[in-house]
């Protein structure tokens, strides 16, 4: 199974990507995702959707917009957030919350993903990696 993040952006504007795409294959949806990070030392966090694999070609897709929401705090939680919570709310399911490492201390994006994939995978949220023979 090739399981792969998919960018929209940087969480502006294209959380109302995510929350369209999530609203439309909401029975793709397999699970709602909020990653916390501190990203020079100023908190930011990503929203992503874990689709559930195609049928054919056995692809999982992330969708994910990164780094580009503040990280709420016990006064304040951002809009963006709150209209996630509510659309996974709608489809019965509890977004998951993660604290991981901001994506500046990989060399590259598809690293950082990687490393997103293997917490993913650690914590049981994706499939582990199978072998094709």
């Amino acid at each position: 199974m090739l399981q792969k993040f998919i960018p929209l952006g940087n969480g502006y504007t294209d959380v109302y990507e995510l929350l369209t795409l999530g609203k439309q294959m909401n029975d793709r949806v397999q699970h709602f995702l909020i990653f916390h990070t501190l990203k020079n030392t100023e908190p930011k966090s990503s929203l992503a959707l874990i689709m559930k694999p195609t049928e054919v070609g056995d692809f999982q897709p992330i969708y994910i917009c990164l780094e580009g929401i503040d990280t709420p705090n016990e006064k304040k939680e951002s809009k963006r957030i709150q209209l996630f919570k509510q659309l996974a709310d709608k489809q019965n399911k509890t977004p998951i919350e993660l604290e991981v490492q901001p994506s500046s201390h990989f060399r590259d994006q598809e690293l950082y993903f990687q490393h997103l994939i293997g917490i993913l995978r650690a914590n049981h949220y994706l499939k582990p990696l199978t072998l094709r023979f």
